[in-house]
C-alpha cells in the first residue's frame, strides 16, 4: 500500500521543503518532493504542519503510570501507545540489569502491537559510582570485574544496547573494552556511556580512550565542572565524537546550561532524552519526581515537550531541535542507515506536528499508530 503525506513542511536530512510531500511504500520512505505529489492508495493531508521523522528516545523508563518493564503485556502496550502519542517511534528502555527483567523484555525487542518499537535496553547500573548513584538503589551496584560483565552479558546478550560506566572505578577500562566487543541488538557494538560518575577529568579521558562514546544525562549525577578540574563534563564537551544526552525539562538543567551544552557539542552530537518515569513510585515536587531527600528520580518530561523546550531554551530552529531527537540518537545506536530520517529507503517512521510541537499523527513502519482524533 502506498501512502502520500502532503501539504506540509517536510524535514529531510538536508532541507526543509515547504508545500512538501512524503511517499511511503509499504514500511519504507520511497521519496520526498514539493507540490501535489504522485498518486497513492491513501493521501494524508498534513494541513500545513511539519512532516518529520519520528522521535527516538534513548533514555526512558515509563510513562503515565506505566513502567516499561511491566510484566503485563497489555500494560506494556499501553505505555508504548502513550509514547507514540508524543511522537516517539523507537525507544531504549532504561531498566534494572537483571535476568528477570531481561526475560520480560526479550520477547518485546523490536516489536509492538500498538506503538513504539523497543530498540534495546539501557543499563545505568550496575557499574556506576555509589556516591553518584542518584535514584539507583545502592544494592544494584556491583564491582567492575570480568566476572560481573560476563554474567551481565550472559543474561542480556542481544538485548542490551547501552551500558553506563563510571570510568574511575577499578577495572572499568577493561570492562569498556569487553563491552565494545559485544554486538547490541542493531549489530553495532554495545554503546558505553560515561555517567553516574565521580570521575576526575583524567579518569574520564581514559574512559573515552578505552571506548566510551556517549554520556548519560550530561551534568546530572556526575562530578561538577571546575575551572581547574574540568571533570567528566569537560571531557565530554571538548571531544567531538562523544555524544551527550540532555534532559530539557527546565528542572534537571537550567536553560542556560542547555544552551551551553548545545553550543559546545552542536546539534549533531547532542541527544534530547526524557529519562521519563511512570510517576508511581515518587512524588513530583517542583516539576520532577524526587526521593524523600530531594534527589531527582527521573522526569515527567515527554519528547514532544523536550523538542519544544530545546527550541525555546537554546534559540534553535525546529529542524535543529528535531535532529537531536531523530538522526542523532539513531546514529548513536548504529541505526542511521535504517531509521532517524525521511531519506529514501529508511523506515517509514513519520510524525506530524505544528509550530508548538503538538503531535497530531504518528506513523511507525508505514502504519499509523496514533492520531489526534483517537
Amino acid at each position: 500500500m502506498n501512502i502520500l503525506i502532503r501539504g506540509g513542511t517536510v524535514l529531510t536530512p538536508t532541507e526543509a521543503i515547504d508545500d512538501g510531500w512524503v511517499l511511503v511504500q509499504g514500511d519504507r520512505i520511497a521519496e520526498t518532493g514539493c507540490g501535489a505529489g504522485p498518486p497513492a492508495d491513501r493521501t494524508i493531508d498534513a494541513d500545513g504542519r511539519f512532516i518529520a521523522p519520528g522521535f527516538i528516545d534513548l533514555h526512558v523508563q515509563g510513562i503515565h503510570g506505566y513502567d516499561l518493564w511491566e510484566t503485563s503485556d497489555d500494560q506494556y502496550e499501553r505505555a508504548m501507545r502513550h509514547l507514540a502519542a508524543t511522537g516517539v517511534v523507537g525507544c531504549q528502555a532504561s531498566v534494572e540489569a537483571s535476568p528477570e527483567v531481561c526475560d520480560v523484555m526479550r520477547p518485546r525487542l523490536g516489536r509492538s502491537r500498538t506503538g513504539v518499537r523497543l530498540l534495546g535496553l539501557y543499563f545505568e547500573a550496575p557499574f556506576c559510582a555509589e556516591e553518584k548513584c542518584g535514584a539507583i538503589p545502592p544494592e544494584e551496584i556491583r564491582d567492575t570485574t570480568p566476572e560481573a560483565v560476563e554474567e551481565l552479558l550472559e543474561f542480556s546478550r542481544g538485548l542490551v544496547s547501552m551500558v553506563t560506566v563510571a570510568p574511575e572505578r577499578p577495572g572499568a577500562l577493561d570492562l569498556v573494552h569487553r563491552l565494545r566487543k559485544e554486538p547490541g541488538p542493531s549489530g553495532s557494538p554495545i554503546v558505553c556511556a560515561l555517567g553516574h560518575t565521580a570521575a576526575r577529568y583524567d579518569d574520564a579521558v581514559a574512559g573515552v580512550r578505552a571506548g566510551i562514546t556517549h554520556s548519560t544525562h550530561l551534568f546530572n549525577a556526575m562530578t561538577w565542572m571546575h575551572h581547574r578540574e574540568p571533570g567528566p563534563i569537560g571531557a565530554v564537551l571538548i571531544r567531538p565524537h562523544v555524544t551527550a544526552e540532555i534532559i530539557c525539562d527546565g528542572v534537571h538543567l537550567h536553560p542556560a546550561t542547555v544552551r551551553l551544552a548545545i553550543l559546545a557539542k552542536g546539534t549533531s552530537r547532542t541527544c534530547l532524552i526524557t529519562d521519563m518515569v511512570s510517576g508511581r513510585d515518587h512524588p513530583v515536587v517542583d516539576g520532577a519526581p524526587r526521593l524523600p531527600d530531594g534527589t531527582l528520580a527521573g522526569s515527567v518530561l515527554t519528547m514532544d515537550r523536550a523538542v519544544a523546550n530545546a527550541i525555546r531554551f537554546a534559540d534553535l530552529t525546529i529542524p535543529q531541535a528535531v535532529e537531536m531527537a531523530t538522526a542523532v540518537p539513531a546514529r548513536v545506536l548504529g541505526l542511521e542507515d535504517t531509521r532517524g530520517s525521511l531519506a529514501s529507503g529508511r523506515a517509514a517512521d513519520v510524525v506530524l506536528f505544528d509550530d508548538e510541537i503538538t503531535v497530531s499523527l504518528t506513523m511507525i513502519d508505514g502504519r499509523v499508530v496514533w492520531e489526534t482524533e483517537e
